[in-house]
């Protein structure tokens, strides 16, 4: 099971995982909340990935490009830049709230933390600027006359100028580079959602299928070939989810085993059984061993199923396949609710 981090995390413990100033910043002020919740290792990581990697650096970002936006505030008349930042910054946020990874390829994860941030750093740079034309707009009573002194400084309004130029340049490029991003990620994922659905409906519903015949009175030699389809199909399941690593030669391994029942059902009740009781456990080894899947009861009756079928105290064929029945139903049900989850940090 993986450990969970403490609620309350000292300086020591921010600065072991490289938490810079702005971040803890971020973490205390805004998520506080969140970081009070027990996280496992895993959710920890991805937060504070998210934090340091992503919004600690967009917003670093937003600071400094805001503040070359200054002078031309001040100098110049930038009641274009206003008119332009409004529907630039509802883009820019309804990309932002939109987007969504949650069907994006693991492989994709790095790629996905850099569409999102170059979208959070469009958004929170959109708002920077439209929060400080606001001020400069409301505050110019105040400050113009200070400032005329300067307006006759040569080629001070021009490098006012390109300085704002760069500013919105980069707010463009931001939400371009974003939406190009993630529109090739969309890309990759042509068709894959439909076929997908389709596969795991048939597959999940042949483990449901299995699961029935074994409790009905069919031959041993019935049994064990169904047995090896349905785990065969258990591991073609765990590979399409990328639960299978190692090279291809140590991937087929699993299906060897299964191909073990399926070309000679006819085999010594023993030995299937030995050989049904070690897939299983291959399964079980694969699983993550996060606390949401170790303590469901699904994980739990299999792994209990697991030692009743090692001790198999003269049961008969007919009970022990009654357990294959339950497992394989216990096993489709993990599959259909954590998906790929079932598999991550294994």
């Amino acid at each position: 099971m993986k450990s969970e981090i403490p609620s309350a995390n000292g300086l020591a413990k921010q600065k072991e995982f490289g938490w810079s100033p702005l971040a803890v910043a971020i973490k205390l002020l805004i998520l506080g909340r969140f970081f009070k919740i027990s996280l496992t290792t895993d959710e920890y990581e991805v937060a504070r990935s998210a934090v340091v990697e992503k919004y600690a650096k967009a917003i670093s970002q937003t600071l400094m490009y805001s503040l070359l936006l200054v002078p031309a505030l001040l100098l110049l008349d930038t009641q274009i830049v206003i008119s332009v930042l409004i529907p630039t910054t509802m883009v820019a946020g309804t990309a932002w709230f939109a987007v969504s990874l949650a069907s994006m390829k693991k492989k994709f994860e790095q790629f996905g933390m850099e569409l999102t941030a170059d979208l959070f750093i469009a958004f929170t740079l959109s708002l920077s600027m439209l929060f400080l034309s606001t001020a400069a707009s409301l505050t110019k009573d105040f400050w113009a006359e200070s400032v005329s002194r300067y307006e006759g400084i040569p080629g001070l309004k021009p490098i006012a100028a390109a300085l704002a130029i760069l500013v919105v340049g980069r707010l463009a490029f931001a939400i371009f580079a974003g939406s190009l991003k993630y529109d090739i990620n969309d890309a990759m994922l042509t068709g894959q959602n439909e076929a997908a659905e389709r596969f795991f409906r048939k597959s999940l519903s042949l483990l449901h299928s299995t699961s029935e015949l074994l409790r009905t009175q069919i031959s041993l030699q019935v049994a064990n070939y169904s047995i090896g389809v349905a785990f065969y199909e258990v591991f073609t399941i765990v590979r399409t989810l990328g639960g299978l690593n190692g090279s291809a030669s140590e991937q087929n391994k699993f299906f060897e085993r299964c191909n073990l029942l399926i070309r000679r059902p006819s085999m010594e009740k023993e030995e299937a059984d030995k050989i049904a009781v070690t897939l299983i456990e291959e399964f079980v080894s694969l699983c993550s061993r996060s606390s949401d899947v170790s303590e469901h009861k699904s994980y739990i009756a299999v792994r209990d199923e697991i030692e009743c079928l090692k001790k198999n105290d003269g049961e008969d064929y007919e009970m022990i396949d009654t357990r294959m029945s339950v497992v394989l139903s216990e096993i489709s049900n993990l599959i259909e609710e954590f998906g790929q989850r079932l598999f991550e940090g294994h």
